[in-house]
């Protein structure tokens, strides 16, 4: 009977294409904060390697104590939010309830993480996660213990009970007052990669998730009134009694997210046929023309970064209220969540756009190049940050537009990266990094600059041609970032190769800098000329001032650890007149000498800002001042000082 039930689940996974299933149909309970919920899920092992335990993810339950993984590292503290409510109130967690497999009452054969002598030994997350003195293995991991390895090729039916409790909103997921954001709310299993087990970390402060691809089905019964948005498109809604049932669908997405409220106001949008629906709070109807054309030049910059536009047939966008703004800036498929405050932000300052289109783009940078976002946040967070500074430069041009200011989309992760004197490499697990500033820095702030470089350096229409690569060779799968190297290295060539994997998996850094820009008028001959006759001194005095020749001479520097780069030198004379010198980067530093009638004013290294990535701005340019030689005023450091402090205070908690 097992084996015709195991035949039976091939069947199904041979028509569906892949070999992951959920149906889940939860009710939820406004007052008790609770969902009860019943999932399937159908899943085939289509490695080589048998698996003899299935791992759970049980995020929520990273909120279930102050002793849990994730409330340790933080503090219960998230971005500028903090865990509140009282005492167990704003707890939460997703307790298992009852467990089967093909059928047979597998209950007793769950073990929640805590309950497993010596964890670490499954290998299902990493021994450096956990330290003995603070962080240890808590709930947010559960492991069914098989009776029978799953072979390649052979299918389990799982089917779980599970209650889920929402904690007080800080951290993405939760609740306040009657408002629900249900992200990672479910058991979810993690990702069997072979010969290499499961993977299957802790949930740590700065990690995000890794799930394989599968398809949804999900029944959500709420309160008449409530109305819910979800990842998929929506089947059908059925009202009995005092209840409302949702079903939504969803093929080849990495999770499933909804939200549910009473007071959410609806409005609906088309692009390229792709219907749009924002959810949005009472007062923020101000918004919604804005949202929406934040939300469209993210699917046009996409689109035309990656040479493929959005593939799912639907997209929602939830603006949070802005009481519960720790449900803000997630990216779930096919649903994101932004944010606008309850005052009016100018439209020159971009803040809400940046962050509806960064959140979109995680529709590619996430959920379909769905990248270990444990291992490698550089991958999604990175990639995508770069992303958004593009999908602003194409959609608005700046970032801040205001009579007085103007910042360029790529200025702020410039700003953020060069404050940054450490030599951590972005390659790391998220809990790695020596502290949360360092994360952020290296994640989202140096692989955006130094992808801006690439850009500038191969050219805009062949840098597109490596992402559309990318997406070509591996769309809806799990790329590496070798994956990601290797488009870079076929498009663009070893050299580029080599420049991007070396920012990305070293601490280096780049730096041009101007070391010398001097001039000096030409001395007249004096002693014996070459011919041995003694030289009139007055005679070539008067003919040196007739002529008046400056001997200039221009050093630009290598200071960095990037070596063999190009760069170009721009030379302006006090008369106007400009020169261009171009060093090929071989060796530590070049000097270029050349004669003029008029004297140096300055020296510019790179000033096509081609390396976006040039940790030192200050650096690139000298003047010549006869008497100093120095190469900035009081004056002009004073001013750059002040201009750069204002960006940094306009970029906290960006």
């Amino acid at each position: 009977m097992k084996r015709i039930f195991a035949l039976f689940l091939l069947l199904a996974f041979s028509l569906s294409g892949l070999s992951l299933n959920y149906t889940i149909s939860v009710k939820l309970n406004p007052n008790k904060k609770t969902i009860q919920g019943k999932e399937i899920i159908i899943w085939e092992n289509n490695t080589e390697s048998p698996a003899e335990i299935i791992p759970l993810h049980l995020y929520i339950n990273a909120f279930q104590n102050n002793k849990t993984v994730f409330l340790s590292e933080s503090g219960g503290k998230h971005r500028n939010y903090r865990l509140k409510g009282k005492d167990i109130d704003k707890y939460g967690y997703c307790k298992v309830l009852a467990v089967t497999v093909n059928g047979e009452d597998f209950s007793k054969n769950f073990k929640y993480l805590t309950e497993i002598k010596n964890p670490e030994k499954l290998n299902v997350f990493w021994p450096d996660e956990t330290t003995k003195i603070r962080v240890k293995p808590d709930n947010t991991i559960g492991i069914i213990f098989l009776k029978q390895p799953v072979k390649k090729g052979e299918a389990v039916k799982i089917e779980i009970n599970f209650e889920t409790k929402f904690p007080h909103i800080f951290a993405r997921t939760g609740y306040w007052k009657t408002f629900f954001m249900a992200g990672q709310w479910f058991p979810k299993i993690a990702v069997y990669q072979g010969e290499r087990g499961w993977n299957c970390h802790l949930f740590h402060l700065n990690s995000e998730f890794f799930a394989d691809f599968a398809d949804y089905n999900v029944s959500i019964t709420v309160p008449e009134k409530y109305i819910v948005g979800a990842t998929g498109i929506k089947i059908s809604e059925q009202t009995e009694g005092k209840k409302k049932t949702y079903k939504f669908k969803a093929e080849n997405v990495i999770d499933f997210a909804w939200t549910a409220w009473n007071y959410w106001q609806v409005a609906y949008d088309k692009w390229n046929n792709v219907p749009l629906t924002l959810l949005y709070p009472p007062g923020l109807k101000h918004t919604v023309k804005r949202q929406f054309k934040a939300l469209k030049a993210a699917l046009n910059a996409y689109g035309d970064l990656t040479g493929h536009l959005y593939p799912y047939p639907h997209f929602t966008l939830v603006c949070p209220p802005p009481q519960a703004m720790g449900a803000g800036g997630m990216e779930y498929p096919m649903l994101v969540t932004g944010g606008f405050p309850s005052y009016k932000i100018p439209k020159g300052m971009r803040f809400p756009e940046m962050l509806i289109i960064h959140e979109f783009g995680h529709n590619y940078f996430y959920a379909i190049f769905a990248t270990n976002e444990f291992e490698n946040a550089w991958m999604d967070e990175g990639i995508n940050s770069f992303a958004t500074a593009y999908g602003i430069e194409k959609g608005y041009g700046m970032q801040i537009d205001l009579p007085f200011l103007k910042v360029p989309p790529y200025t702020m992760e410039r700003l953020g990266f060069s404050q940054y004197k450490g030599k951590e490499a972005p390659s790391k697990a998220s809990w790695e990094f020596i502290s949360n500033g360092v994360y952020s820095t290296l994640s989202y702030a140096k692989p955006t600059i130094y992808l801006r470089t690439l850009e500038n350096l191969v050219g805009e229409k062949k840098f597109k041609e490596i992402f559309n690569l990318y997406y070509n060779k591996f769309a809806f799968t799990h790329p590496t970032p070798e994956d990601f190297f290797s488009c870079v290295k076929e498009i663009a060539g070893e050299k580029y190769y080599n420049f991007i994997k070396q920012a990305i998996t070293t601490g280096s850094r780049l730096d041009f800098a101007i070391y010398t820009a001097k001039s000096e008028l030409e001395k007249p001959l004096s002693g014996y000329d070459f011919k041995f006759n003694p030289v009139k001194a007055d005679k070539e005095k008067k003919e040196n001032k007739k002529k008046e020749t400056y001997i200039n001479r221009v050093v630009v520097e290598n200071r960095g650890d990037f070596k063999n780069l190009p760069v170009e030198v721009l030379v302006v004379l006090k008369n106007g007149e400009k020169k261009t010198f171009k060093w090929n980067g071989e060796g530590d530093w070049k000097a270029f000498e050349f004669k003029s009638k008029s004297p140096i004013s300055y020296a510019f290294a790179d000033p096509k800002k081609v390396y976006a990535c040039d940790n030192n701005l200050a650096n690139n340019i000298k003047s010549f001042t006869s008497k100093t030689n120095k190469a900035i005023t009081k004056t002009s450091l004073a001013l750059a000082s002040a201009i750069q402090f204002f960006i940094n205070i306009l970029t906290l908690g960006i």
